[in-house]
């Protein structure tokens, strides 16, 4: 039986037809453009992982930029230009959130979380005259406690800053363009999911799939590198020509550096972020970005454009992944008679594809606007407790009458289970096993509304509602009641 799991293939090519398809379509819909860039200086708001304020819609392909004005602080007496004129920023970002579990659930009632971050970077052209060199370092003090855990126990969490209480550093960086900036390599501590797997509209809702998704942050080590948690490694983005981006990184693949099954959770093993753990295996992941119109196709060439961005990556990890239904013997993990322990399997991988796109917008110039973003995972599922994961939705920029500024959102995502963690599931119903229950795919739907109050303050209303949490079948045994939450988002940029 051994030698049977052993021989299974990490590597089969899920997928594989879904994503020439998009390549195909997508070469459709490419338009001509101003040479793409790999910026080397991320946005303010790439340090928050859900509820991101997002910029206004582009007019055109250029990517956007970080505005000084936008901040409480402003020009904070001078501090600001004076530091800038020197090569340093300093940014700092404030999320308070109230979430109520209005119904389901395990334990209807409000709970409380915010975070605090603090990011700054060194220009070093303009600190000492060494050209496109930058240095990032940013910290967390996240607090507050966990609605998902405490009184909903869904899988998915109901907020991206549901994270566990510590204060700690995030990233630690050093960026260098080469090429005018076409090539951008960066070497530190890194967290991959501000630049891969990610969609730009996706980030406006605040539950945390629409980040980091289930899949991954379930199926790797501690999550793998992703927010609160970053690894060690090299970043490198390559802009070869004009509507075309590529990025590649690779990593340790365990940021906490605990077994894959612990009893202490992530952010206890490693509660500063100073951990730099070398001794796990690698994590690699690419990712094309195209750039596209899809306006010239739809419309004519003097239309306003429609601009989008459509994502196909990959990853893969070296590590060794437990197998969802055999234990290390070769008996069954539902069987009353198994010690528990699964085998485990040498590598892991997952595909996936994100879109991007807007549909449509008022006029020229006008921020009225629709857009859509759908992102699709698949992953081997022998040592995946989830094999594949949907999201998808819709953002309505400016359409609120007199609130040019706002964006509203309606998105739904689900994830599905592997075919060994259903076996294991039906075995330990057949056996009397510990840990039986009727599996059924969690899904989550949310209805959100991000209000510019300024320039510097959003506050974001938001529902959502859970069907099948935790993913078991209400009703089963330990079938959990589906679930309604509201909340209120503040984020503050100082």
């Amino acid at each position: 039986m051994i030698a049977a799991l052993q021989a299974s293939n990490p590597s089969r090519k899920i997928g594989a037809r879904l994503s020439r398809i998009l390549i195909v379509a997508a070469l459709g819909f490419v338009a001509p453009m101003a040479h793409a860039v790999a910026a080397s200086t991320p946005l303010v708001t790439d340090v928050l992982p859900s509820g991101v304020p997002l910029p206004a819609p582009a007019p055109d392909f250029a990517p956007a930029v970080s505005d000084a004005s936008t901040e409480l602080l402003g020009n904070a007496g001078g501090v600001r230009p004076w530091l800038d004129r020197h090569g340093v920023q300093i940014n700092l970002q404030d999320v308070e959130e109230l979430w109520g579990l209005a119904s389901g659930g395990v334990r209807p009632g409000p709970t409380y979380d915010g975070i605090t971050a603090v990011t700054l970077q060194l220009n070093t052209q303009q600190a000492f005259g060494w050209h496109d060199g930058l240095f990032n370092i940013s910290a967390l003090q996240i607090r507050g406690r966990s609605l998902t855990n405490e009184r909903l126990q869904s899988l998915n969490a109901v907020s991206g800053y549901d994270a566990g209480r510590s204060t700690r550093l995030f990233e630690l960086w050093y960026g260098q363009g080469f090429l005018g900036n076409r090539l951008d390599v960066r070497v530190g501590s890194i967290d991959l999911d501000t630049e891969f797997l990610v969609s730009q509209n996706a980030s406006l809702f605040l539950n945390a799939s629409f980040g980091w998704p289930l899949s991954t942050s379930s199926n790797l080590y501690s999550g793998g590198p992703s927010w609160p948690y970053s690894a060690v490694g090299v970043r490198v983005k390559w802009a070869p020509a004009h509507p075309l981006v590529l990025m590649g990184a690779v990593t340790d693949d365990n940021p906490t550096h605990g077994p894959f099954y612990s009893s202490v959770a992530a952010n206890q093993r490693d509660p500063s972020g100073t951990q730099f753990s070398t001794k796990g295996g690698a994590l690699f992941i690419g990712e094309a970005q195209l750039w596209v119109d899809a306006a010239r196709r739809l419309a004519t060439r003097d239309n306003a454009a429609l601009p989008g961005t459509w994502k196909i990556g990959a990853l893969f990890d070296t590590g060794r992944f437990p197998d969802q239904r055999y234990d290390d013997r070769g008996g069954l993990l539902g069987s009353p008679d198994s010690d528990g322990r699964p085998f485990y399997h040498r590598g892991n991988w997952m595909a996936y594809t994100v879109i991007d796109q807007m549909l449509w917008r008022a006029a020229k110039g006008r921020q009225k606007a629709v857009s859509v973003f759908i992102r699709a995972t698949a992953n081997g599922g022998v040592r995946n407790r989830f094999a594949s994961e949907v999201e998808a939705g819709l953002t309505f920029d400016g359409l609120v009458p007199g609130r040019i500024d706002d964006t509203i959102g309606i998105a739904w995502g689900t994830t599905l289970y592997g075919r060994r963690a259903l076996e294991s599931a039906r075995d330990a119903i057949r056996l009397g096993g510990s840990g039986a229950a009727d599996l059924k795919p969690e899904n989550h739907l949310e209805l959100t509304w991000q209000i510019a109050v300024t320039p510097y303050l959003n506050l974001q209303p938001d529902l959502q509602y859970f069907w099948n949490v935790g993913g078991m079948a209400q009703g089963s045994s330990g079938g959990i009641a589906n679930g309604f939450v509201a909340g209120l988002n503040m984020t503050t940029t100082f």
